[in-house]
């Protein structure tokens, strides 16, 4: 099953760049998942995204990883993003 979670406008003029439970995915995490409980980074290793929630790693769909990438990059960089929706598999 795939869940879509939108990214808003509204998330990612509230989110805190360099703040993995307060930026813009991690809010539209919060909302979707009701809990405060959420982590949202790039693993320095392997240069991939994660999304945890409650601690549990959230499966990211194969093709979204660049872009979820690039948004994370480019939202704590202060560059301009744009709302999406993000699919998760569970």
């Amino acid at each position: 099953m795939i869940r879509l979670i939108d990214i808003t406008q509204s998330d990612i003029l509230n989110g805190e760049p360099h703040d993995c439970d307060k930026c813009a995915i991690a809010l539209a995490l919060r909302r979707e998942y009701k809990t405060d409980r959420v982590d949202v980074g790039i693993d320095n290793s392997t240069s991939t995204p994660y999304l945890s929630v409650d601690c549990k790693e959230l499966n990211i769909d194969y093709k979204m990883e660049n872009y979820i990438h690039d948004f994370i990059v480019n939202f704590d960089e202060g560059a301009s993003v744009e709302p999406f929706t993000l699919e998760v598999v569970e």
